[in-house]
């Protein structure tokens, strides 16, 4: 039985970090006929709970020009590759084309390889997989021929056929790479035209990985898999001598390369190289994955840099979506005296459908207005945009230990699987999802009842609301493109519950920062975790590439894990030699969550040297045994101290958790040898651990190893150790006065 989620209005906005004087536009979408208003409101608390802080959006302006006119906008997901002049391949009556194709969901139904076609007269070709899994030439609407045999699932065949309008004849070859007795070898097919069809092919679009829709421009019959080196030859070359060109072979005699695209060529851009004297370029469409392995990967490298020839392959998926590039329905300017913060539009129909399109708003540049800054964590909202774990993940309700609770927006993305992927999720063929883009509407990240990440972050926001601390804030984007100048002007900053992802430039930022005599509060946990990297060319996605190690939805393919962005290694920090225990003292150890614990100090807290982080305090108070996450301060994701690992010799352990039991499960990271011994009442690393240490020219970190410990802060209305806590170490934070080290 389907549940309709009840999502009837959409948006997001073109960019989600703003400033003062700077101008925001909002594209929504609708299911039904009307007008929808909108107004802005600064997110005080974006959490529903009614036991937690309060939800809270502050009004700051209704738009002007509304109601605005309710409209549906449409997403087209699915990449492909799209020949910048395809008129050259107009007029040709004898022909052949070949290319090498791994394909990876082959029993998804038809799937264009390569088309040159104008799908509303039906004129034109197109090489494909049929409905019945083989490898087939189209001529015109209704004539074709198929190999007759299905190809097999992630196997690389090098494929040809050959148009022969005069003649009236196709034909195609399907050669398995590596022959499997019996499923897959060479078979060859050929066929004869009707003899009243046209004497040459007059397509339209030139389009790799899918062909032309009948309509608006758009591409439908999209290859799910890996395509590498499609080539069009003349009439002259056999579909054998096409097939040894692609595999290294010279020029085929008496015969032209009319065209031949090399996708190691330009990997790290949009465009495709034509290699022939025509250079007939191209550019690819909604982001299909590059720097893939090629037929002759040989294992002799895992970073593409290195040897280019071997990644020459573009991995395309009917899912992929990078933006939705829906109109502009209304926008706003920033005035100059806005407050930083978090933000968001509430958009609502005359009927009464509403939804929330979040943003960041931060100060102007080199002009801060507070003295802290609140780090936003927009990477790790980025990779978990759209999740779809609660439907998709085998054992999700095992690794949660409960009954999966399942919102309106988690049924909406389960029902619309066209708002894309996170990077926890797996593409329709199976594989891993390394790109997540935020020029689409966003359902894990707005006010609401989705709490992970963005919610839980709130909740530090509402405690700063409370006891009258202004802040700005300064998003990662922020920071990886502009370093540490970026947050250099700040005493303090602030990161939330999950600061996962990083990138290089924002490791190097806050490394710099806090080396530089900023003072930093971690108050949050598995944080610093994944690399990451950001386009420099094309705003607004991450990629992320998941390795052999760590707690990963997903593993890539051997010879995958360098990221196309940016050329590093992907994974882990960790893996890369910068454990997060080298940057804020503590690093990811274990997941629990079916409940949260609290902690309890160490004998060193009791020095004079920490006398400021606990005042207030009995000594043998126990920290955070309350909260609106699992009932602790301590859970769902937690980090623990470990020199070995880079923990700074100057830092000290002020507390840690207790009572974990089984429900905390040591990270897979953190043992080589899988033993039954890995659960929080047998394994001494299963903890969280609070954690202080000084830094050079005056700065210091504080450190608190838990996800849940902002979501602790609004309990007895905020009269409690864990605010006590923050509230003593922001106060010192702001005191220029140097620390005592002795």
């Amino acid at each position: 039985m389907e549940l309709p989620s009840g999502v009837r209005i959409l948006g997001y906005c073109d960019d989600w970090h703003a400033s003062p004087g700077s101008t925001i536009e909002f594209k929504v979408s609708c299911d039904d006929p009307g007008k929808f208003g909108a107004r802005i409101g600064r997110v005080i608390c974006a959490d529903q709970d009614p036991l937690g802080p309060g939800f809270r959006v502050d009004h700051v302006a209704d738009v002007i020009g509304g109601p605005f006119a309710c409209r549906h906008q449409p997403i087209h997901p699915g990449s492909f590759a799209e020949v910048d002049d395809p008129s050259f391949f107009d007029g040709l009556a004898r022909f052949t084309i070949a290319v090498l194709v791994h394909p990876t969901l082959p029993d998804a139904g038809r799937q264009v390889i390569l088309s040159h076609r104008d799908k509303a007269s039906g004129d034109g070709w197109s090489l494909e997989v049929s409905a019945a899994g083989e490898i087939a030439v189209r001529v015109g609407s209704d004539q074709h021929v198929s190999s007759g045999q299905e190809v097999i699932r992630r196997h690389w065949y090098a494929v040809a056929a050959t148009v022969d309008l005069e003649r009236r004849r196709i034909s195609v070859v399907q050669h398995a790479l590596r022959e499997i007795p019996g499923m897959a070898g060479r078979v060859a097919t050929s066929a004869d035209l009707r003899k009243d069809g046209s004497d040459s092919v007059l397509g339209g679009r030139f389009l790799i990985a899918a062909e032309a829709a009948a309509s608006g421009g758009k591409a439908q019959a999209f290859f799910n898999g890996k395509i590498e080196r499609p080539s069009v030859f003349s009439g002259g070359v056999s579909t054998e001598e096409a097939i040894g060109y692609l595999r290294g072979g010279v020029v085929p005699e008496g015969g032209h390369v009319l065209a031949s695209w090399d996708f190691s060529r330009q990997i790290a851009t949009e465009r495709i190289e034509d290699v022939s004297v025509n250079e007939l370029g191209g550019r690819t469409v909604n982001m299909p994955t590059r720097a893939m392995t090629g037929h002759n990967w040989n294992a002799s490298t895992l970073d593409w840099r290195h040897a280019k020839d071997q990644y020459g392959a573009i991995h395309f998926h009917a899912d992929d979506v990078y933006d939705c590039d829906w109109d502009t329905d209304f926008a706003w300017t920033v005035p100059d005296d806005a407050a930083s913060g978090y933000y968001a539009a509430l958009i609502e129909t005359d009927d009464g459908a509403s939804d929330y399109i979040p943003f960041f708003v931060r100060p102007k540049a080199g002009r801060p207005t507070s003295r802290v800054a609140v780090i936003a964590s927009t990477a790790t909202y980025l990779a978990y945009a759209n999740t779809h774990v609660k439907f998709d993940t085998v054992g999700s309700e095992v690794m949660g230990e409960a009954v999966t609770q399942v919102g309106k927006y988690d049924m909406h993305l389960h029902e619309h699987r066209e708002l894309g992927h996170s990077t926890y999720d797996h593409h329709s063929d199976g594989s891993g999802v390394c790109y997540s883009s935020r020029l689409r509407p966003m359902l894990t990240m707005r006010p609401g009842p989705y709490t992970f990440n963005y919610v839980n972050d709130t909740h530090l926001l509402a405690w700063l609301d409370h006891i009258g601390q202004d802040y700005d804030i300064v998003t990662d984007e922020d920071i990886h493109e502009g370093g540490v100048a970026a947050i250099s002007d700040y005493s303090v900053i602030m990161t939330l519950s999950h600061p996962e992802y990083t990138s290089t430039r924002m490791w190097d930022a806050l490394d710099a920062y806090q080396r530089n005599g900023g003072r930093h509060m971690y108050l949050g946990g598995n944080g610093f975790y994944w690399r990451v990297g950001f386009h420099e060319d094309y705003p607004g996605i991450l990629e992320c590439r998941k390795d052999a190690t760590g707690v990963r939805a997903w593993e890539g393919e051997p010879g995958e894990g360098h990221m196309l962005f940016t050329g590093e290694p992907g994974g882990l920090w960790r893996t890369d030699g910068r454990a997060p225990q080298s940057l804020v003292g503590v690093g990811y150890s274990s997941t629990m969550f079916a409940r949260s614990t609290y902690y309890r100090r160490s004998a060193a807290s009791h020095e004079p040297r920490f006398g400021f982080i606990f005042e207030g305090i009995d000594d043998d108070e126990v920290i955070g045994d309350f909260g609106r996450r699992g009932g602790g301060a301590a859970g769902l994701e937690i980090d623990r101290w470990d020199p070995d690992l880079g923990s700074p010799p100057n830092s000290v352990v002020l507390a840690s958790s207790e009572n974990v039991g089984i429900d905390g499960i040591l990270s897979c990271e953190e043992y080589p040898i899988a033993t039954r011994g890995t659960d929080g009442l047998q394994h001494g690393f299963v903890r969280a651990d609070m954690v202080f240490f000084e830094t050079p020219n005056g700065g210091a970190v504080f450190s608190v190893g838990s996800i849940t410990w902002v979501t602790s802060l609004s309990h007895k209305g905020f009269a409690n150790n864990v605010s006590q806590v923050t509230g003593n170490v922001l106060a010192r934070f702001l005191d220029d006065r140097p620390f005592d080290t002795a």
